[in-house]
């Protein structure tokens, strides 16, 4: 009632109503927010999503849904499950990329990335950054994309680190030239058999599906998510499960939920951006597996043991290899670079985003669930930023929004030169 009495005595010019910090952020968001977001044309996610999926789409759409828990009874998981109780032996090869190659033992959930020429720098900085992003995610609370623990870095010159692991020699002595530098992460676990097999029976053409089934390297399989494409095609002339790109137009068919996945992104961009300071350049956003630690003794469970019963701690701290759960990963830094807190950080990022792999959303899209999605993604990332930004110089809290304008026009450039080549 006081409020109304203020009201009702004070003119239009002169009643300011108490703001708290919350309005003023959101207030600070939606005036940069004006030049950014589209007007969404038509059908909306909340629309795609009403449609239901059926049969193995319904199944495949479960499978990818980061959280959801697939029970597997493969042999990958029946042969890692027995290695854990052996010493790291036997080491195969998982991945490779410009900056090295991926080996893995069975029975532990540990990656050794092995640089191809002896040269340390970028996988050296593959390493401080990887460390300096999952500080920021430690101190953001970000937990819904997860990023692999970092081990440690291993010098070429470390000759106890080879006598202790001849597997990882033997396996590599073709590719490496050994002894050379490595850099030990937690293994980022493929998604599981079930869900390989719909992946093959939905996306691999049906005369090379046999062919698929059988192939190896089809077990070590993730998958890119790519929110800012729509050419996403099946029945091609070749298929792998390594890094099997899943475009928009896939995923809206599948009905996955695209809204979370978009905002977990801008979250973590915008914490790699004004808590890390990095450009986040040619990092990956994958959807792949976990595993949960078996259930650990209990007190009571301790009381009802015979006396002289020996309690071995590895025997309740295994890991659950039947049982993963689909993740949504963060990985590969070895491109990242630090930003300076100006228009030339800024410069850099908008490059680092255009450049990499079409993770993000992309603005003036035609399709209304791509709108719909870069509108949820520059939300995200502009009221994050600003959160983080809480406190600093009116110059540096525009930056975030300098960036989204950057992204635009970036875009907007792009679609003119193609619009000039078509005619």
């Amino acid at each position: 009632m006081a409020g109304d009495r203020r009201r009702e005595n004070a003119s239009e010019e002169s009643y300011n109503p108490p703001r708290s910090e919350t309005y003023d952020l959101d207030l600070a968001v939606n005036m940069q927010l004006l030049k950014i977001l589209e007007p969404v044309t038509s059908d909306t996610l909340e629309d795609a999503s009403d449609v239901i999926s059926s049969g193995a789409d319904a199944a495949l759409k479960r499978a990818l849904s980061v959280d959801a828990v697939v029970s597997t009874s493969s042999s990958f998981a029946h042969r890692n499950t027995a290695a854990q109780h052996e010493k790291p032996g036997d080491f195969r090869k998982i991945g490779a990329g410009a900056c090295g190659v991926i080996y893995a033992p069975y029975g532990h959930s540990v990656a050794i990335k092995l640089s191809r020429a002896n040269n340390t720098e970028e996988l050296r900085n593959d390493y401080f950054m990887h460390m300096r992003i999952i500080d920021t995610f430690q101190t953001c609370g970000i937990t819904r994309i997860k990023i692999p623990k970092c081990y440690g870095f291993v010098s070429k010159d470390d000759q106890k680190f080879w006598d202790n692991n001849p597997g990882l020699s033997e396996a590599s002595k073709q590719v490496c030239h050994l002894p050379t530098y490595a850099l030990l992460t937690e293994r980022i676990l493929p998604l599981p058999e079930p869900t390989r097999t719909l992946l093959i029976d939905k996306f691999c053409a049906d005369r090379l599906k046999s062919r698929a089934f059988k192939d190896a390297s089809n077990n070590d399989c993730v998958v890119r998510v790519y929110l800012g494409s729509l050419k996403g095609k099946s029945g091609g002339m070749f298929f792998s499960l390594r890094n099997l790109k899943l475009h928009l137009n896939q995923m809206i068919e599948l009905k996955i939920d695209l809204t979370s996945m978009a905002s977990d992104m801008a979250t973590a961009l915008a914490a790699m951006h004004w808590v890390a300071k990095t450009d986040a350049r040619d990092i990956e956003f994958i959807l792949a597996s976990s595993t949960e630690n078996l259930p650990q003794i209990t007190t009571s469970e301790v009381t009802t043991l015979p006396l002289n019963t020996s309690i071995h701690p590895q025997k309740f701290n295994l890991e659950d290899f039947h049982h993963r759960k689909t993740t949504l990963w963060l990985l590969d830094f070895n491109q990242v670079r630090q930003i300076t807190m100006d228009e030339t950080g800024i410069a850099m990022a908008i490059e680092a985003f255009n450049i990499n792999d079409p993770y993000y959303p992309k603005p003036l899209q035609q399709h209304p669930i791509a709108q719909e999605l870069w509108n949820t993604f520059a939300r995200r990332y502009l009221r994050m930023s600003l959160d983080i930004l809480r406190g600093e110089t009116d110059d540096i809290q525009k930056l975030p929004g300098l960036f989204l304008n950057g992204v635009v026009e970036f875009q907007q450039k792009k679609l003119e030169c193609v619009a000039r080549a078509e005619g």
